[in-house]
């Protein structure tokens, strides 16, 4: 039988009855409880002086949930282990009867707040490698949800079908001409970005942004695009899917999107690969080179 101890070491100080609520659907973990709280945290920081600490307290944020997940599975793995004992040892007393049920409740109790836990621990991660362009791994164990361990055939086919049904709705949803925009992960200077881009708003008042979200250049023009209302579509890497390749795949994605052109801030290799790749389509690119102050620096 658990005690009052073994009960605050298993879920903390809690009032009575609250495993009995139902968890919240997969869709409020991510959207609610991860999503918003990591955009009011994250969102604040980039763009100013804390901007350096937003990978390391991401990947916090992520690993929290993480070993939350983990040590949830592990306690109802003794649960379950517990159980098949007592299945093997019952002697028909009301005792015994009542020990089984509790065990078997709170093995059931553990997994289910295990499997929430995972879904939110999962959505954290896709989040740290969106805000940072990092492939995110736990500082100890596994990703083991269902989305992170998919590998093989079925993992590729439902990737592609992905993008397909992806590529589709967003040619469906947002018209107007679409405008892919790359560049390097330390560029800094806003100014020079926003002009660019203004300039090319005016040329096509229609205009809808493509980027991979990626720190940088991308993360400048997104800004802008909010600031402006330019509609965007977010062509974020599969990292879980297509590890160091994921970021090279996305620039496919846009392409096949339909883009009308590339603004290439700076030179660096991902962002080149999309311009030189758009040139092979005779797509038109713009090269808008890094400022002075920032390659000096």
């Amino acid at each position: 039988m658990l005690t009052t101890y073994d009960e605050i070491e298993l879920f903390g100080l809690t009032e009575n009855g609250s495993d009995d609520l139902p968890i919240p659907h997969d869709e409020e973990l991510q959207g609610r409880a991860v999503g918003e709280a990591f955009e009011a945290l994250f969102g604040v920081l980039q763009g100013s002086g804390l901007a350096s600490e937003v990978e390391p307290l991401a990947h916090a944020f992520a690993t929290m949930f993480q070993r939350r997940a983990v040590s949830l599975d592990q306690a109802a793995d003794r649960q379950k282990v517990k159980a098949r004992a007592l299945i093997g040892s019952q002697d028909g007393s009301e005792i015994a009867e009542q020990e089984l049920d509790q065990t078997t409740r709170l093995f059931t109790i553990l997994q289910e707040k295990a499997d929430a836990l995972k879904v939110m621990a999962e959505e954290a991660a896709q989040l740290y490698e969106s805000e940072t362009g990092e492939h995110y791994t736990p500082v100890t164990g596994d990703r083991t949800t269902r989305r992170a361990m998919e590998t093989g055939a079925v993992f590729e086919a439902k990737t592609l079908l992905d993008a397909a049904d992806r590529e589709e709705a967003e040619r469906n949803k947002v018209a107007g001409t679409k405008i892919a925009v790359a560049g390097d992960a330390d560029w800094i200077e806003s100014a020079p970005i926003w002009k660019r881009l203004d300039a090319a708003l005016a040329r096509c008042p229609d205009m809808v942004l493509c980027h991979k979200a990626s720190r940088g250049a991308e993360r400048i023009a997104a800004a802008w695009a909010k600031s402006r209302k330019v509609p965007q579509i977010l062509f974020r890497p599969n990292w879980a899917a297509h590890n160091r390749a994921a970021p090279f795949r996305a620039n496919d994605e846009m392409l096949t999107a339909r883009i009308a052109g590339v603004i290439l801030f700076g030179g660096g290799g991902i962002g080149l690969n999309l311009a030189e790749k758009a040139e092979g389509k005779k797509l038109h690119v713009a090269r808008v080179p890094k400022p002075e102050a920032q390659r000096d620096a």
